[in-house]
């Protein structure tokens, strides 16, 4: 009985000595990986943006009580390469769309942006479930007079509308 206790104790004494060497290998080779293909989103919602709009509404849109949004340029700290309207694009610059209201009701269906009938990303709820933010690299969405949306899932009937127009700041305008 004694001998089999022992022989277990060693035997989880080298795995877990395996374990510790082998598993920092692991994902410091899954790291690299990730840094050479492309940016954690949550490295994209903290990095610094130029403001193009930021509006309010003066009531709250639909269900979800929507009451405005804000568009910002996001400088990527290196270029990435990304596949945009089916095309291999080299890009350094991404927006990031963010829809206020709430609180958001965390759902099964993700929470999607959109701006007129394009899709610009599926929404990341922020902590107090105020904000929505969606990243997107095609600065084809963003333009003048667009209709900004939130909806669950990518159902367009089911989209609730921000009555405010996009109104960008004239040396931010992307076109």
């Amino acid at each position: 009985m004694k001998r089999s206790v022992v022989y277990r104790c060693v035997a989880i004494a080298a795995i877990c000595s395996f374990a510790l060497l082998v598993i920092p290998l692991f994902t410091s080779a899954q790291n690299v990986t990730q840094t050479n293909k492309e940016l954690p989103v949550r490295d994209l919602l903290k990095l610094p943006g130029k403001l193009l709009t930021d509006t309010k509404t003066t009531g709250s849109s639909g269900d979800l009580k929507l009451t405005g949004y804000r568009v910002e340029e996001v400088q990527l700290p290196r270029s990435l390469t990304t596949d945009v309207r089916g095309q291999q694009l080299t890009v350094d610059r991404a927006w990031r769309v963010t829809v206020t209201g709430g609180p958001f009701p965390v759902r099964a269906m993700p929470a999607v942006i959109w701006i007129d009938d394009q899709i610009v990303g599926y929404g990341i709820e922020n902590e107090t479930l105020t904000q929505i933010t969606a990243i997107t690299v095609d600065g084809s969405l963003i333009r003048e007079d667009g209709v900004v949306s939130l909806s669950y899932g990518e159902n367009k009937e089911g989209r609730i509308r921000l009555s405010q127009k996009l109104q960008l700041n004239r040396e931010g305008e992307n076109q």
